[in-house]
């Protein structure tokens, strides 16, 4: 008998109009029968609120907040769905996503986390990168070399209630601060090896600037203090020595050259013409 998990989904939002529509529907098209979509804008004076008044079946508020991190945790506070899911206002997920997601709980009904693979698209929706992780469990990350990508990750919300959320004081890295909770409380993954979400890379937004290339450094100073936090002795040289053994890895499974082959085929087109 299939079960279909309740799934809420959690968009914040700020200022991010020429994109949310997009994102709305992105969820709202996933024809999934369970699904709760809640969005926590905070205080947006451009178009949103105009997008977000056309979608009656949406959850959403507009009020200031203390950024990202405590939009999500807000949003998550008033979720009714088993599986938790963060989609930010200029990301996607794609067509099929959250049915893959529940035949996965079904015959894995133990896991604590499901993840997936990522495609990042610019403002004009076309593919410009193909990221495929490994299924490695948390060994890379007990030496802070991440490999969960948003927005391909869901998690059950008992575990996200068990780690307390995420921390409002970070901005940038929350999601590795809450990876490392999950972490320490034995969560168990899934990785579905399959693309379930669209990163957008654009100007305007947060890494933007990093993943283009015009800012670069070996690591954000927040994901520096949460290294310090969670794996004090792991120091910069291994966190160095175990990216290239990630590479390594990366190489080894093949993942590096589907990514590739996967943009070949796929350059110059929106994501609309693959996923749909």
């Amino acid at each position: 008998m299939n079960i279909y998990p309740n799934i809420t989904i959690v968009t914040p939002s700020y200022n991010q109009g020429q994109f949310i529509e997009e994102t709305i529907l992105s969820v709202k098209n996933q024809e999934y029968p369970y699904i709760e979509h809640i969005i926590i804008d905070g205080g947006s004076i451009d178009e949103t609120l105009d997008v977000l008044k056309k979608y009656e079946q949406l959850i959403w508020v507009s009020e200031p907040d203390k950024g990202q991190s405590d939009a999500i945790n807000k949003g998550f506070q008033k979720a009714k769905g088993d599986w938790l899911c963060w989609v930010n206002s200029d990301d996607l997920l794609l067509p099929g996503a959250l049915e893959k997601v529940a035949k996965v709980f079904n015959k894995n009904p133990d896991v604590d986390i499901i993840t997936g693979n990522v495609i990042y698209i610019n403002e004009n929706d076309f593919i410009v990168r193909c990221v495929r992780v490994p299924s490695m469990r948390w060994f890379f990350y007990r030496r802070s070399v991440g490999y969960f990508t948003a927005p391909a990750v869901f998690f059950k919300k008992e575990l996200y209630e068990k780690v307390g959320g995420l921390d409002i004081n970070l901005h940038y890295s929350m999601d590795i601060d809450l990876w490392h909770k999950f972490r320490l409380a034995v969560a168990k993954i899934y990785h579905i090896k399959e693309y379930l979400g669209a990163f957008r890379v654009h100007s305007s937004s947060k890494t933007g600037p990093r993943m283009t290339g015009a800012k670069k450094y070996f690591e954000h100073p927040e994901t520096t203090l949460i290294r310090k936090r969670f794996i004090p002795h792991v120091s910069k040289v291994t966190v160095t020595l175990f990216r290239f053994f990630y590479k390594v890895w990366q190489v080894v499974n093949l993942n590096y050259l589907r990514g590739k082959f996967n943009l070949q085929r796929w350059k110059g087109k929106q994501w609309q013409e693959i996923f749909y």
